[in-house]
C-alpha cells in the first residue's frame, strides 16, 4: 500500500495546477508599475505640451502688438482649461511690442510659482514603488514683433 501512496504523492507533486496563478501573482506588481507609470507620464506630457502651446499662442498675440489683457485672455483660452480665467502668472519680455521693437523677439513665459495647484501636481510623476519624479518644464513661447 505504501508504493501506491508514493505514486499518488508523486503525481500530486508534479501537477501544474495553480502554476499560472502563482506566476501571475509574481509579475502583476511589475505590470501595474508599468501601466501606472505610462499613465502618469502621459498625463504629465499632455499638461506640459498643453501649456507650451498656450504660451506660443500668447506670444503670437504679443507679436502683433496685443495688450497684456489680450495676451492673458489668449493664454487662458489656449490652455484648454488648465489655467483659470483671469490668470496673471505670466511675464512678457522684454515688454509689449511697439513699432520701435519691430523684428525683436518677444517671449511669453508662465512662471511656475503662479500655476494652480492642480497643474503643479501634474508635474510630479508618482509611480508605485518608485520615488516621485518632478518635471520642471520651460513653459515659454517666443515670436518676433511684427
Amino acid at each position: 500500500m505504501s508504493a501506491m501512496s508514493d505514486t499518488n504523492l508523486s503525481r500530486r507533486l508534479h501537477r501544474q495546477d495553480g502554476a499560472a496563478a502563482v506566476e501571475f501573482a509574481l509579475i502583476v506588481g511589475v505590470l501595474a508599475m508599468l501601466i501606472f507609470g505610462m499613465l502618469e507620464f502621459g498625463l504629465t506630457f499632455w499638461q506640459v505640451q498643453n501649456l507650451r502651446a498656450a504660451t506660443r499662442e500668447a506670444a503670437r498675440v504679443a507679436a502683433v502688438r496685443g495688450t497684456l489683457t489680450d495676451i492673458g485672455v489668449r493664454l487662458v483660452d489656449a490652455s484648454n482649461g488648465s489655467l483659470p480665467s483671469g490668470y496673471s502668472g505670466f511675464t512678457v519680455s522684454p515688454g509689449v511690442c511697439t513699432k520701435a521693437r519691430s523684428g525683436q523677439e518677444i517671449t511669453v513665459r508662465i512662471t511656475d510659482a503662479q500655476l494652480p495647484s492642480a497643474v503643479k501636481s501634474a508635474f510630479s510623476i508618482n509611480i508605485p514603488f518608485i520615488p516621485a519624479i518632478t518635471v520642471n518644464p520651460d513653459l515659454s513661447g517666443t515670436f518676433r514683433c511684427e
